[in-house]
């Protein structure tokens, strides 16, 4: 199979196109110009995008163009002698290049049997995995993995030919059905023996149980006597707290009707004394008092110096020479006096200015030399204007200064009237006060005389009232006391008789046995005895409901008999898996000593080529890993030691065998190589391109590079076709 041409709307790729020829295809072009999505786009072109693949790297995400635009693609194949027309395009966000056609170029005849799924494999004759791994060297892909279809290909080339046989595969399925039966502590077996275990625990349970029941009997029949014997002494405790109760409560009878007594004969001798309440608001009333005495003192004394002040203030009113103007006569007097003030205007201003400059210029000129007389008379008229000027700012700096005076005696005079006013009005508030406290005191010793006369007669002032309240208030806690205290004295006693133990009550003075444990002491172990036998019964109840619900120990026992078989049967199977394993181990290894020297043999050659004949030998092992031995040394080196331009060189040259080994000669696939020979040095670039200048007279090649060296190289070589992106 061989392409032809190329269009493609794929990743950073934007309607690009690309036509190739038959032969070696040199595709030069600068790093991030397209070269890795060219070469992906090939085999999204042959084999579909992944459907599997998730994620940010995803193919159908990393290749999404970039413009935005659906991805899609069109190639034109030549295989087998005719020209094929493959189009795969973008009809759902969904499902990128899921619609696909395959027609006959030029036509729009689809050619029958070939879907978007097995296009590569009727093409090419291999699947993807397999492109992937040997015709398909991607940038920085050219070590080789282990892949089950490749496997089963290169078994077939060595076997009846068949390649639905892996051993990896083969392998995997017995080590599923080994892992199914032991895997470390997972599995039938693990899982079985478990339940072995546990079928040993439940028995070694039921036979601990009834141990347990037997000592819980035991301690159970020892908490009742323990209990029985407390009961007893504590109900002799019970009959002597019975006689103690009675007893409290005859005493309290008697402390009752005494309290009464006493609170009685206080009431009888204060009939009228009121609450204590009462009495202290008399109290408060009466200290009230004495303090408002104190204020009406003080307040008359404010009132006269108040007085005092406002005559003071009048006198220095009237005594004032505006006395008594009011505001009219005062604006009237200080409009004279503003009126008598001559504006002072420009003109004047001017003239004055005039004059002054005219009489000096004249004085001067007549002292040079005489003048005629109208100049002369002409310098006295100015003159006398000057002087005029200033007479006439003289009477106006005066009056000025008479009008000034005058506001500030204004404002003075105005000032002594409102200060007049104001403590005049200060004096009659003072006044009023003092005679309002001097009122509410009249009345108030007028009310605490009428509230106390009734239980003190006597009294006539405010310090007999006061004394009167402070003994009437002595007497009447003491008595609220006495009658507190009868009342606790009857709730005590009525407490006592209501918790009178029920039943007949022993007699106050009969002697009761006294036992030598204490009430308390008792109390507090009869709990925990009482406790014990409970936790004894709970216990007992516990374990023989733990041992019904168990069930019968023979079943038990029937259980553990069928499991241990089972167990037997599995490992017995267990162990043929493992030996049916190691026969396949030994069969693969016998495969892959037949196929392994093949490979190596043809590796061996290519690499020796690559390389100027410095390394003659090559082993390709069972995990699909490398190792290189040079002519001058002994021992094989494994490729991870190689530098990375010759382990580049191993690896390309394991590829290049495989490619002739294990694809079909009848249809020949296109080696594509992106950036391959970059980690090669100039000898090494040039034999590896000889060799595929050679080997694309077998199949298209299609070496995609960043430098210019191949180019240089290749430039006269007939079969190459250079391109540039």
């Amino acid at each position: 199979m061989q392409i032809r041409r190329m269009d493609a709307s794929f990743g950073k790729l934007n309607n690009a196109s690309l036509r190739l020829q038959p032969g070696l295809n040199l595709i030069y072009a600068p790093n991030e110009s397209g070269k890795s999505t060219w070469c992906h786009f090939i085999r999204t072109m042959l084999y579909g995008l992944p459907k599997r693949e998730r994620g940010a790297l995803a193919e159908k995400n990393r290749f999404s163009p970039w413009n935005g635009a659906p991805m899609s693609g069109v190639m034109e194949i030549e295989a087998e002698g005719k020209l094929y027309t493959v189009s795969r395009r973008t009809s759902s966000p969904t499902s990128p290049m899921g619609e696909f056609s395959c027609t006959y170029t030029g036509t729009s005849t689809p050619i029958p049997g070939i879907t978007g799924q097995d296009l590569g494999e009727i093409l090419l004759g291999i699947g993807r995995e397999v492109f992937t791994r040997s015709a398909f060297i991607g940038q920085g892909g050219m070590s080789l993995d282990s892949d089950a279809e490749l496997e089963r290909r290169i078994s077939a080339l060595v076997t009846s030919g068949e390649e639905d046989i892996s051993y990896s595969e083969s392998c995997e399925r017995l080590k599923k059905q080994l892992n199914r039966r032991r895997h470390n502590k997972t599995g039938l077996l693990p899982s079985l023996e478990q339940e072995i275990r546990e079928l040993h625990t439940t028995l070694e349970t039921m036979q601990d149980l009834l141990e347990q029941m037997t000592a819980a009997r035991e301690q159970l029949q020892q908490y009742t006597r323990q209990t029985n014997d407390l009961q007893t002494r504590l109900q002799q405790w019970d009959a002597l707290e019975k006689q103690e109760a009675l007893q409290r409560y005859r005493q309290a009878e008697r402390d009752a009707l005494a309290a009464q007594q006493y609170a009685d004969t206080l009431a009888a001798a204060a009939p009228f004394l009121p609450e204590e309440a009462e009495l202290a608001r008399l109290m408060g009333m009466a200290d009230t008092l004495d303090q408002t005495l104190s204020a009406t003192e003080a307040a008359g004394e404010l009132a006269l110096q108040q007085q005092k002040a406002a005559a003071s203030a009048q006198s220095a009113w009237q005594a004032h020479p505006l006395h008594p103007a009011d505001e009219g006569c005062l604006s009237s007097q200080k409009a004279i006096l503003t009126a008598a003030i001559k504006p002072f205007s420009l003109v004047s201003l001017l003239l004055s200015l005039l004059a002054g400059t005219a009489a000096g210029a004249g004085l001067w000129f007549w002292l040079q030399q005489p003048l005629p007389a109208a100049s002369a008379a002409g310098s006295v008229f100015l003159l006398l204007l000057l002087l005029l000027n200033g007479l006439r700012r003289r009477n106006n700096c005066r009056a000025e200064e008479r009008a000034a005076q005058f506001e500030a005696d204004c404002c003075a005079y105005l000032h002594l009237r409102q200060e007049a006013e104001v403590q005049k009005a200060e004096a009659e508030r003072s006044t009023a006060a003092a005679r309002s406290l001097h009122q509410s005191c009249r009345q108030g010793l007028a009310e605490l005389l009428q509230r106390t006369r009734p239980f003190a007669p006597d009294v006539s002032n405010l310090t007999n009232v006061s004394q009167a309240l402070r003994e009437a208030l002595s007497r009447r806690r003491a008595l609220d006391q006495a009658q507190d205290d009868a009342r606790q004295a009857r709730l005590h006693c009525r407490l006592l008789h209501e918790h009178l133990p029920q039943g007949p009550l022993p007699e106050p003075d009969k002697i009761l046995p006294r036992p030598t444990t204490s009430a308390e002491q008792i109390r507090d172990s009869l709990p925990r005895a009482m406790a014990g036998a409970q936790a004894a019964q709970s216990q007992l109840d516990k374990l023989h409901g733990q041992l019904i619900a168990m069930g019968e120990r023979d079943v038990w026992e029937s259980r553990l008999a069928q499991k241990e078989q089972t167990r037997q049967r599995l490992q017995a199977e267990y162990d043929a898996i493992a030996l049916a394993m190691a026969a396949l181990q030994e069969a693969d290894a016998a495969l892959h000593s037949r196929f392994s020297p093949l490979l190596s043999q043809r590796a061996a050659k290519i690499f020796s080529a690559l390389t100027g004949g410095i390394y003659d030998k090559v082993l390709f092992h069972r995990d699909f890993s490398l190792s290189a031995q040079a002519i001058a040394e002994i021992t094989p080196h494994s490729a991870a030691l190689l530098s990375h331009g010759a382990a580049d060189q191993l690896y390309l040259a394991v590829r290049l065998a495989i490619c002739q080994m294990v694809l079909p000669e009848d249809k020949p696939a296109p080696l594509i190589l992106d950036d391959a020979l970059a980690n090669f040095d100039d000898d090494r670039m040039a034999a590896a391109l000889d060799w595929l200048v050679e080997e694309s007279q077998h199949r298209q090649i299609l070496l995609f590079t960043c430098q210019r060296r191949e180019g240089k190289y290749l430039c006269d070589r007939s079969g190459v076709n250079h391109l540039h992106l």
